[in-house]
């Protein structure tokens, strides 16, 4: 049986929806995250466990198929299986295959390496993490007979978050004194629980400029997972990207240090942007998880046809789709909004063009068009949004994705312009079909270029994913026009790469 063609065998199927997957512990091998029990009838009866595990080998993601220890099938048994990850269209973008395994009760099976961590978190986040849930399938047959029926069971893990963003004013900040300190906490919505404490202070001084340093303490007791961002607002109301980071609450003596982009005195001397006032203005954006909050088997259907056969037969279609039409009629609705006029409440304004919009659509969209217009910020009065930084066309791809999440063909500047415009207002998601595409359409031309965008958004993935390429092409980029042009410019940025190669020598 094992070298049939497993899309004729009926099967049993578990379909797993992982939401807000991303706030796991994705960077600890300590750390694991389990399905619901669900139970193969046709296989003995038996109950299992599917789970995920980050693996500190190559830094992947590993998973592993329980047998639990407490079901009355026989002692030892042989099945055939494969689990995959999928895309929102039920494809198959990872699968891992395994015939003829033996496994008793209260053993497991799996792989330590079934998939790059970066690749489902970064590279390809947009397709691994649709809404920013993963979808995990584990088909599973019998090695020496033929089942019955196929069965499809469906589950759900839900991992608990709150989001927190607020405005963080310092004033009197030209009396700063080094080693003083300011401190805010920040806590749950309900003013109960501590899940942070963010602190600015001086370091240096004398001989030296003083340096403006921020330290991060979570608080381990009641948070597993947070992710933190920070900007300065300038005079304008503009934000400038200062930290990001996540932190995974394994380590309860972890703190996290970072510097601001200039010291006191350049900031003084540029008080006229940074510090009206004299106040010093922080926009704080964060987000902590609590663990799963909840997990159940949904449903489990019969007599099913898998999903990867449902494409072929329209009737199959209703049972995974049943909201297919209204969905797109949805869509369609939202996307006419876009050049409808009449029920705008702002516009967004370029050098040549203005753009009627929606606050509350660019806000659920967006956490930056949503800080601005639920805060006392310019736009929010003018109901105006200059953005005289991007063109028509970039604004365009922006408004159409952010309105019916649809991206036009891209090319190589249209790409680049359409991520730079993503990462300032945080669209992520947009943000990470951009990079997938500069990923996938590197070549050495363009390479250098690459590397100077990644670099000035602080995009530590696919800045290394450039660098490497860098490394694996070194004799036709470093030779080349674009090099020379980026040793010039950048030589920071061209050293670091460089470097880069030598240690690899080292290992």
């Amino acid at each position: 049986m094992a070298s049939e063609d497993d899309s004729k065998r009926k099967c049993f199927t578990f379909i797993w929806k992982l939401e807000n997957a991303s706030y796991c512990c994705w960077q600890s091998g300590s750390q694991c995250i389990e399905s619901p029990l669900f139970t193969v009838d046709e296989i003995h009866e038996t109950n299992w466990k599917l789970g995920l595990y980050p693996s500190n080998e190559r830094d992947n993601i590993g998973f592993w198929l329980q047998r639990q220890a407490d079901n009355n099938g026989v002692e030892s048994i042989a099945i055939d299986y494969e689990v995959a990850f999928l895309s929102s269209d039920a494809t198959a973008l990872h699968a891992f295959k395994k015939k003829s395994e033996v496994i008793r009760k209260g053993n497991s099976t799996g792989s330590s390496e079934f998939v790059s961590r970066n690749e489902v978190l970064f590279a390809r986040r947009s397709v691994y993490l649709p809404q920013n849930t993963l979808t995990v399938r584990c088909r599973m047959w019998k090695s020496a007979d033929e089942m019955s029926k196929d069965v499809q069971c469906f589950a759900r893990t839900c991992i608990t978050v709150e989001k927190r963003s607020f405005l963080w004013n310092i004033g009197n900040f030209s009396t700063l004194k080094s080693h003083g300190k300011k401190t805010y906490e920040i806590k749950s919505h309900d003013n109960v629980k501590n899940f942070m404490s963010l602190e600015l202070f001086l370091t240096g001084g004398l001989l030296c400029d003083e340096t403006i340093r921020f330290r991060i303490i979570p608080d381990y007791q009641n948070v597993k997972m947070s992710t933190f961002r920070l900007s300065v607002v300038d005079a304008s109301k503009n934000t400038v990207n200062c930290f990001q980071d996540e932190f995974c609450y394994r380590d309860p003596c972890g703190s996290k240090d970072f510097a601001l982009f200039c010291t006191k005195s350049e900031l003084l001397e540029k008080k006229n942007a940074y510090l009206p006032n004299d106040a010093l203005s922080l926009w704080c954006e964060c987000a902590f998880s609590f663990g799963i909050i909840q997990q159940e088997i949904e449903k489990v259907d019969s007599d099913c046809i898998d999903i990867a056969k449902k494409k072929s037969d329209n009737r199959s279609l209703d049972i995974e789709n049943e909201f297919s039409v209204p969905k797109c009629i949805l869509l369609d609705d939202l996307k006419s909004l876009l050049n409808n006029s009449c029920l705008s409440d702002v516009k967004l304004k370029t050098k040549s063009q203005t753009y009627p919009a929606h606050k509350c659509i660019l806000g659920a969209r967006s956490p930056v068009f949503e800080a601005m217009f639920s805060s006392d910020m310019k736009e929010k009065i003018n109901e105006c949004v200059d953005i005289e930084d991007l063109n028509d066309d970039t604004v365009l791809r922006l408004l159409r994705y952010i309105y019916s999440a649809d991206v036009e063909e891209l090319a190589w500047g249209s790409a680049t312009q359409l991520y730079e415009a993503a990462d300032k207002y945080e669209v992520l998601s947009l943000k990470d079909i951009c990079s997938s595409y500069l990923r996938n359409n590197l070549c050495p031309g363009n390479a250098c270029e690459a590397l100077v965008l990644a670099d000035l958004h602080q995009d530590e993935d696919l800045k290394g994913f450039v660098q490497d390429f860098v490394l694996r092409n070194g004799k036709d980029i470093i030779n080349s026009e674009e090099w020379e042009q980026l040793m010039e410019t950048n030589l920071k940025l061209a050293a670091e790469t460089m470097r880069l190669k030598f240690k690899e020598k080292l290992k």
